[in-house]
């Protein structure tokens, strides 16, 4: 049984994705579960799921919606009643919010780079659109959809460091392109763009990466590249023999 929030709040019970439907009973399930084994408190999830209405709200108008989920994920003990709320019991791994974020951990902390390429790759997998995307509206809901919206860059950003590391630099390069017109202040993509165009002979190009996103940060933020972007940027110059070594990413592009 697991509780998936990457996308759609739904259930998978036995393999097989269960709808829930409702937007209260989807804000119930989701704040439950992103509790993870803590306690929901009964405020936080009738404010979820009822929002400037909350106030009028009855603890068995909740009940019956906890209820009515318990049928959904089919064993009345995955919700135990436990104050100050609810508790969702289904164990550690139990959502794919949790399993993303393990497997995240286990790509970026890894020492080899294949191995963390596949564990972000099965992270990346987890999402099927927008964390939370039909339960928005809620201020506490949608604070946790920004949230998983930025692990998930971290494991974007984090599989392109380990596929650097494999030498993929000219299978990159076209994404990595894409990603500085979307993130223009992002030091961490543009040194990311800046390694793999060096790494395919195009030093000019890589140096231009940097001239611009230091324009970029003076024109509207004020500010300087990072110390790590200027060093790399000495070190395209330079051409330094330590840039041939596709491990080298890891080090120079960790975020």
């Amino acid at each position: 049984m697991r509780v998936r929030l990457l996308g759609p709040v739904d259930a998978v019970v036995g393999g097989v994705p269960i709808p829930v439907t409702g937007l209260r009973r989807r804000a119930v399930l989701a704040v439950l579960a992103l509790h993870g084994e803590g306690i929901a408190g009964t405020g936080r999830l009738v404010r979820a799921a009822w929002g400037d209405r909350a106030a009028g709200v009855s603890p068995n108008t909740l009940q019956s919606h906890v209820s009515a989920l318990r049928r959904v994920l089919g064993d009345r003990t995955a919700i135990i009643a436990r104050p100050p709320g609810y508790l969702l019991d289904l164990g550690p791994d139990a959502t794919d919010v949790a399993e993303a974020r393990r497997l995240v951990g286990r790509g970026e902390r890894g020492a080899d780079p294949a191995e963390n390429a596949a564990a972000l790759r099965a992270a990346l997998a987890l999402w099927r659109d927008r964390a939370l995307i039909d339960v928005g509206g809620v201020p506490w809901l949608d604070e946790q959809a920004e949230a998983l919206e930025g692990l998930r860059t971290r494991a974007q950003l984090a599989l392109v460091r380990a596929r650097l590391a494999l030498g993929e630099h000219a299978q990159l390069e076209p994404d990595l392109q894409r990603l500085a017109l979307a993130r223009p202040f992002d030091e961490q993509v543009h040194a990311q763009l800046m390694f793999a165009l060096y790494r395919t002979g195009r030093q000019a190009d890589a140096l231009g990466v940097y001239r611009r996103l230091r324009a970029a940060l003076a024109d509207h933020l004020g500010i300087d590249p990072d110390q790590r972007l200027r060093e790399l940027e000495i070190a395209i110059l330079r051409q330094d023999p330590a840039l041939d070594q596709p491990a080298l990413a890891v080090r120079l592009l960790a975020g």
